[in-house]
């Protein structure tokens, strides 16, 4: 069962969310046809050239809740085991708060981050009884693998990530939370 929460502990709670991070843009499939040489490829007689570095494409997340889309169903998702991919990168995006420690949130228990950035976090909770599709955002500091309000405590502890899933440690009361990108 969710425990409530009063107005300080959802306002700490909201500012630690929103540093939810999204992925970045599927890389275009190659196109089929005559020409299956890679660019890089040596032609007789030469070296093969070094592929230049990729550009760094900005990740960006609008900072909104997205109520018209679907709860996440929480399901058994598994959780990352390891810290796979820059987490500044990987943070921004939108987020579903999907298990408490290894417990799945009940159906009627919709919580959403939201990482605008890794400066900006949105927190988004609907649950039935406590709140309807409340919103609160603040600024935010990812130091580390540290969320924590600006001028603040750490409120969250990234222990493990991937592309698609976050394991937090709530600092508060040392529960780990799962998180799957939207």
């Amino acid at each position: 069962m969710p425990r409530k929460i009063g107005p300080l502990a959802a306002a700490l709670l909201v500012s630690a969310l929103v540093l939810t991070g999204c992925a970045a843009e599927p890389a275009a499939e190659p196109a089929t046809g005559a020409n299956t040489q890679p660019d890089n490829a040596a032609t007789p007689g030469t070296e093969p050239s070094t592929p230049a570095e990729p550009e760094a494409t900005p990740v960006t997340q609008e900072e909104s809740c997205d109520w018209a889309t679907p709860r996440m169903d929480s399901g058994s998702a598994s959780a990352p085991r390891g810290q796979n991919g820059d987490i500044a990168t990987v943070l921004i995006g939108a987020w579903q708060h999907t298990h408490i420690d290894s417990e799945a949130l009940k159906p009627t228990t919709d919580i959403r981050y939201v990482f605008a950035s890794t400066s900006r976090m949105l927190y988004c909770q609907d649950v039935a009884g406590a709140t309807s599709q409340a919103e609160n955002a603040a600024d935010i500091t990812l130091n580390g693998t540290e969320i924590t309000l600006d001028g603040g405590a750490s409120l969250y502890g990234i222990v493990a990530w991937d592309a698609n899933t976050m394991v937090w440690t709530n600092h508060r009361d040392g529960t780990s939370y799962l998180l799957q990108r939207r």
